[in-house]
């Protein structure tokens, strides 16, 4: 294997991310570590600093455990996609990039995740007006009925509600004009055995091939909402614990992400319900470990194997 310009591209927002004050800053360090050992390593941020052509300027390097800002001027040879900055279609020249801006555009969308993996989602209906709402609703079997916005991240704007005590308030019709979906809900309140007992979103985390991460969050007490921006908890899962049920639905998912989207790097949330596990959602943005994850050091191996493998 060759050594090669490795860019790992950002928003301006996620200079935090590597500060000592942000709370999972140990694995992202570890990472950024051991990876400039291995490779030319530089970060760039937002837009502006890709020039066309693989070429990226100013970038920074990462020095004596600081990332320090330069006017060097970059051909990459791989690039880490960590801030999700280019826009849709963006083609690179030779560099390779991941993840690709069709494979986050894909994971962006609840629908689409739906619609691609229907075998695996609860009915998932796509809805922009008030009209569409009651209609879709219509459709929806289940008592209990979910509300998201379609491109939402970390749980804003979901609402979980009894169908015959529907309404449309004012947060969702702000989300309905960005398009918004209604699903079906999994009743996970059964548990996982040797998991949990109630309400879970179990992740599985996939790099290079491999599961590098698996954890279960727990909704705080009273709600269905298990992410950690709305008050879950996060319990870091031994992969020998985790039911083989739940291991032959994820190769399924995995099998049909992998054929239209070919090395992806990616979270998948599963519930299991009555009728077993079932997709909540994919997520094309891998966060990095806790530092206190036991999985951390399989992970940034896994992690940086994964942007090499780019490089032969």
């Amino acid at each position: 294997m060759r050594k090669g310009n490795v860019v790992v591209w950002l928003k301006s927002s996620q200079r935090e991310t590597f500060s000592p004050t942000y709370p999972k800053s140990a694995s992202y360090n570890q990472f950024t570590r051991e990876l400039d050992k291995r490779q030319n390593l530089f970060f760039a941020y937002d837009a502006q600093s890709y020039r066309g052509d693989d070429v990226f300027s100013p970038v920074s390097k990462y020095v004596n455990g600081q990332i320090v800002a330069s006017e060097k001027e970059v051909t990459a040879d791989v690039i880490y996609n960590l801030g999700s900055v280019p826009k849709q279609n963006f083609i690179s020249k030779r560099a390779r990039i991941t993840n690709t801006t069709e494979f986050k555009e894909f994971c962006f969308s609840k629908f689409a995740i739906s619609q691609y993996l229907s075998q695996f989602s609860p009915r998932t209906i796509f809805i922009a007006t008030e009209k569409d709402f009651w209609s879709a609703l219509e459709h929806i079997e289940t008592e209990q009925v979910v509300f998201k916005p379609d491109r939402g991240t970390n749980g804003v704007g979901v609402k979980i509600f009894e169908k015959s005590k529907a309404i449309v308030d004012d947060d969702m019709r702000s989300h309905l004009e960005q398009g918004a979906v209604l699903q079906e809900f999994i009743d996970t309140g059964r548990g996982i055995p040797k998991i949990c007992g109630s309400y879970h979103d179990l992740r599985l985390v996939t790099i290079n091939e491999q599961i590098v991460l698996a954890h279960v969050r727990i909704p705080e007490g009273g709600s269905f909402i298990a992410n950690y921006q709305q008050g879950a908890t996060i319990h870091e899962l031994r992969k020998d614990i985790v039911p083989e049920e739940i291991f032959r639905f994820y190769r399924a998912v995995h099998l049909k992400v992998t054929k239209r989207f070919p090395k992806p790097m990616y979270s998948m949330d599963i519930g299991v319900g009555r009728s077993g596990p079932q997709l909540f959602e994919l997520n094309g943005h891998t966060a990095f470990p806790w530092p206190n994850f036991e999985c951390r050091d399989f992970f940034v191996k896994n992690l940086i194997e994964h942007l090499e493998s780019f490089l032969n």
